[in-house]
């Protein structure tokens, strides 16, 4: 895209702005902007946003103002209208260039919204990709990327307990100082140390992770998940936290499971389900409950319920008229995580005879 083209799309979206017309995502592109002039970090999420509404009142008041000095019998009106408009729109645009530029050098777009080419949506969304923002106790950050060999993630000055964060539409994995590797997969958060030290290896996990865990057995491995423990020796597991209810997968090893008091054992092919009063222990679909670490959706047996979960954070959209279709319809097939999110809303189609529409980020059902 050329810098005039660029101008040009800022100029618009600046306009829907301050016309109160902006979509979700414009309106958060034009915040991140904003909030990209404050070098105070510190600053409350909703002082910033209450800045942001004062200065957009303040533009469309001065703005006004100048255009009502101007008589409308003449017709130099209009042309003093536009000039207004677009030395207001000029200034601004050149600073969201800047900064936006500066941003997008680093951060990714993940599942960037594109053009449709098959002539049935609005747009289409790319799939995610490998990225994650690795952080210390100090507040220094680190943005990885594709690009990012996860042997560098630790970089001498993060020291002491860090935090890896996996967004929504990202995956990420991580070697952990023991040899254990943990991949991460969208909306997702892992706690742990540079090094362990002690007579345990103890993370702490968000959302949904495959482990494969290195053996050390003077050493178990302890994960902390809501209200629960998972302890190993040495195995290779995939823990899905996302929701109230967690689930263990063993692949193959020995897992134990505590939970306020309970505990229980895994063997490989099975899994553990906690609740708020149980673990249940049952055989596991492993192909499908470890699909995503391969970079698939296995949708065999899945409930039109826990595909929009998946699909939701993969491609970071919503789903609009969920309640018209049964979340308890089941659905079969495989399909490669690095498709577009139109082929898999055409398998949906297909499976539900129903039409989904994607407008923006938000996929209409109909």
């Amino acid at each position: 895209m050329t810098e005039d083209n660029q101008r040009e799309q800022a100029q618009k979206l600046l306009k829907k702005y301050l016309k109160g017309e902006c979509n979700p995502d414009e309106e958060r592109m034009v915040t991140e902007w904003f909030f990209s002039f404050d070098e105070e970090p510190a600053l409350p999420i909703i002082e910033k946003e209450a800045a942001l509404e004062r200065s957009k009142n303040v533009l469309m008041h001065k703005f006004e103002g100048e255009i009502n000095q101007v008589k409308p019998k003449k017709n130099v009106f209009t042309w003093k209208r536009v000039a207004i408009a677009a030395s207001v729109l000029l200034a601004l645009t050149t600073t969201f260039l800047l900064l936006h530029q500066k941003q997008t050098s680093s951060v990714p777009q993940l599942a960037a919204i594109t053009p449709d080419t098959s002539g049935m949506f609005k747009n289409d969304i790319l799939p995610g990709e490998r990225f994650a923002k690795l952080s210390n106790e100090q507040g220094q950050t680190q943005l990885l990327g594709r690009e990012t060999l996860s042997e560098n993630v630790k970089p001498s000055e993060f020291k002491g307990n860090l935090t890896l964060e996996v967004p929504a539409a990202g995956t990420y994995s991580v070697l952990l100082s023991d040899g254990t590797t943990v991949w991460l997969n969208a909306a997702s958060k892992l706690e742990y140390p540079d090094q362990f030290v002690g007579d345990e290896r103890r993370v702490k996990l968000v959302g949904e992770a495959f482990f494969q865990v290195a053996k050390d057995t003077s050493r178990p491995f302890r994960i902390e998940v809501e209200n629960s423990v998972i302890e190993v020796l040495g195995t290779s597991f995939n823990v899905n936290a996302y929701h109230k209810e967690i689930n263990t997968s063993l692949v193959e090893g020995k897992v134990k499971i505590m939970n306020q008091g309970r505990e229980a054992y895994l063997s490989p092919g099975n899994e553990a389900i906690i609740s708020a009063n149980k673990i249940q222990v049952q055989p596991a679909d492993i192909q499908k409950n470890t699909a995503w670490q391969r970079g698939e959706f296995v949708l065999d047996g899945s409930s039109f319920a826990e595909i929009i979960d998946q699909v939701s954070r993969w491609y970071n959209v919503e789903f609009v008229n969920v309640g018209d279709i049964p979340l308890n319809s089941r659905f079969n097939g495989t399909l490669s995580r690095e498709s577009r999110l139109s082929e898999v809303l055409r398998i949906l189609a297909f499976g539900t005879n129903r039409k989904f529409e994607i407008d923006g980020r938000h996929i209409v059902i109909r």
